[in-house]
């Protein structure tokens, strides 16, 4: 859990958090659901905040297009 840290982990994790907390201040219990989402995809690295939402680049052959 603690291994392979990126910015985009780090995001999720303090706007998981951020979300909860405000979610909490402001009674909107049902919210905290989705704070406790994003929190949980960069603690345990499944989602988007694993890198798995990316799109591959591939690249062409010059040969290929002539």
């Amino acid at each position: 859990m603690l291994k392979n840290w990126d910015i985009r982990r780090t995001l999720y994790l303090i706007g998981g958090i951020a979300f909860t907390i405000i979610a909490i201040k402001d009674q909107t219990w049902w919210m905290i659901i989705f704070g406790v989402y994003f929190a949980s995809m960069a603690i345990f690295r499944f989602g988007c905040a694993s890198g798995n939402c990316e799109v591959p680049l591939k690249k062409e052959d010059s040969k290929t297009k002539n």
